[in-house]
């Protein structure tokens, strides 16, 4: 019943509230395929940032974009205020979660293998015969790395883990100057959604703008 409710709460977030700054600190598919969560380290800070994050109000302006042409969302991040010292740190897992989950359980990331080039993240999820693709744009970043999904205590655990698991989950870190945004996109490619990271702020614009 709590899977249920759960669910639903997601399928209204997803699908049925309009884009607008989002104060929470992971994002999911609507359909459990893959979770991006979102923490900070750096000026005597490591942790995953949180609903209703304090931060998230005053210095970093997080938007959730809906697409239109295939299941998935763009996150719109503006560094309003935050130092120079801090640093972003993201991670993506659990694409093998049969519910939509803010959380990136280790046991829905045993299958999940990853795949960059440049912005791009390829994510091939689910047992051999049933193998379905996600795919994810990323931000600049300063490392990227495979990290062990069963060590998610802070930003900087899960980072620095070590790629020996039986949990993949795949992390970067980020640095993004003040006043300036960057973009995440995790979506389900098809003929009509087929993106790459330079299309992002022209596609947010004509999302936003969409009737």
């Amino acid at each position: 019943m709590k899977k249920y409710i759960w669910a639903v709460i997601c399928f209204i977030v997803c699908h049925v509230l309009p884009a607008k700054a989002q104060y929470a600190g992971s994002y999911t598919m609507p359909d459990g395929s893959g979770t991006l969560r979102l923490g900070i380290t750096g000026n005597g800070q490591d942790r995953w940032l949180k609903t209703n994050d304090t931060l998230m109000k005053e210095s970093l302006i997080i938007r959730h974009i809906l697409l239109k042409d295939t299941q998935g969302f763009i996150l719109e991040v503006t560094n309003h205020s935050l130092p120079d010292s801090i640093r972003l740190v993201w991670a993506l897992g659990g694409f093998d979660s049969p519910t939509p989950s803010t959380d990136i359980a280790p046991e829905t990331c045993r299958d999940n293998i990853f795949n960059i080039e440049g912005h791009q993240i390829t994510v091939y999820h689910g047992k051999i015969m049933h193998l379905r693709v996600t795919q994810a744009l990323v931000p600049p970043h300063i490392e990227v790395r495979l990290c062990d999904g069963n060590q998610q205590e802070t930003p900087m655990t899960l980072f620095t883990s070590g790629k020996k698991t039986d949990a993949p989950v795949f992390c970067g870190t980020s640095y993004i100057p003040q006043g300036e945004t960057v973009y995440f996109c995790l979506y389900k490619p098809n003929r009509q959604a087929d993106y790459a990271y330079y299309m992002l702020p022209e596609l947010v614009q004509s999302l936003k703008h969409r009737p």
